[in-house]
């Protein structure tokens, strides 16, 4: 008897505990259920609708693009360059037996730089025109015998051939002699010399190169599509690292090729530098004024994604992003302008753009 008691009990006191769980479930949930209106229940679902297997909407900034101004011109790099730059080199061989210039001295058109040994020139010279005199008399004495019929005309034109020939020699040893000497060829400033006073110099041999600084030239590039807007004529600004001061420029040739690598036209604008103060071979910035004052649209820098194909942007359309290639034109050192693909009034993403898609959600935070 007491085994059964036993066993009865073993098996009461379970169901005696799933029914008090069944009880107090039911009680509580009704009590949670009834204690919430039907609507906060139903925006309670809709919550954890959101946080739980709806699309994700991705929060991004925007930009609304607008017309701005425009820059009064384009903000280049350019390198100012000699008008005249030569290297001096002597036509003749010959032994330097005079120099008549210091490194970096300002030199004019026709100064004797150099001297060459022409001792022997000089004597060639002198005898042949002892036999200029002698010829020019025979010459003479033949033209008043041929007068007379006492030559022959054949005897006559060959002293008259003589004669012509030794005076052309007399001109081409005079050449010679005048070629050992090195003159500047317009004025300007010589460089550093690159021979020394006795040295045999051959010929073709440097000697030192002169530069025109009063005369230099500003030469940069632009984009290809200003090729059509009227440059030559206009004026170029300039400045230089370290020197406040702005200079000009006058534009008078554009190059008649366009570099296909960079799509840019070389440029070239007279400077004068009469005080001698700017130096060839300088890296300068230019501002290069063109139909400045049009409103066109800018973009933020941060907006534009680069690609194989050129540019894009991120737009907003129907609360989506969607990639959309542009042509862009002149930047500066906070915005873009955009030549195509974006209106006035459309929405450009401008942060989160590692994580975009086509097609993803957005929602922006800011504008």
């Amino acid at each position: 008897m007491k085994t059964a008691q036993k066993y009865l009990l073993y098996i009461s006191i379970p169901l005696l505990l799933l029914v008090a769980f069944f009880i107090y479930n039911s009680f509580f949930r009704k009590a949670e259920i009834g204690s919430f209106p039907e609507g906060d229940i139903k925006t309670k679902k809709d919550n954890n609708r959101e946080r739980g297997g709806g699309a994700r909407s991705l929060p991004v900034s925007v930009y609304i693009a607008d017309y701005y101004k425009s820059e009064d011109g384009l903000i280049r790099t350019g390198t100012l360059v000699a008008r005249e730059r030569v290297e001096l080199a002597s036509e003749l061989s010959g032994r330097v037996v005079n120099i008549n210039f210091k490194d970096g001295q300002f030199v004019k058109k026709g100064d004797v730089l150099v001297r060459l040994n022409d001792d022997e020139l000089q004597a060639q010279l002198r005898r042949a025109e002892y036999q200029y005199t002698l010829l020019e008399e025979k010459l003479g004495r033949q033209k008043i015998l041929l007068s007379k019929e006492a030559v022959s005309r054949e005897d006559y034109d060959q002293v008259s051939t003589e004669f012509n020939v030794l005076k052309q020699d007399i001109e081409q040893l005079k050449i010679k002699i005048e070629k050992m000497k090195i003159t500047a060829p317009f004025d300007g400033v010589i460089g550093f010399r690159s021979i020394s006073l006795g040295a045999m110099l051959m010929q073709n041999s440097k000697i030192a190169t002169i530069v025109d600084v009063a005369n230099l030239i500003l030469e940069f590039s632009i984009p290809e599509k200003y090729i059509t807007s009227n440059i030559v004529g206009t004026k170029a600004d300039f400045t230089l690292e370290g020197i406040s001061k702005t200079y000009s420029a006058l534009v008078y040739a554009i190059d008649p090729e366009i570099d296909v690598k960079t799509r840019t036209v070389m440029l070239r604008a007279r400077v004068n530098n009469t005080d001698g103060l700017l130096k060839p071979g300088r890296f300068v910035k230019v501002m290069l004024n063109t139909k400045g004052g049009d409103l066109k649209i800018f973009l933020p820098n941060q907006a534009v994604v680069p690609n194989v194909k050129g540019r894009s942007v991120w737009m907003v359309r129907s609360g989506k992003a969607e990639l959309i290639s542009i042509q862009t034109g002149t930047r500066t050192a906070d915005m873009m302008e955009v030549l195509s693909g974006v209106e006035k009034g459309d929405t450009i993403i401008t942060t989160g753009l590692m994580q975009l898609r086509e097609g993803i959600t957005v929602t922006p935070t800011n504008i």
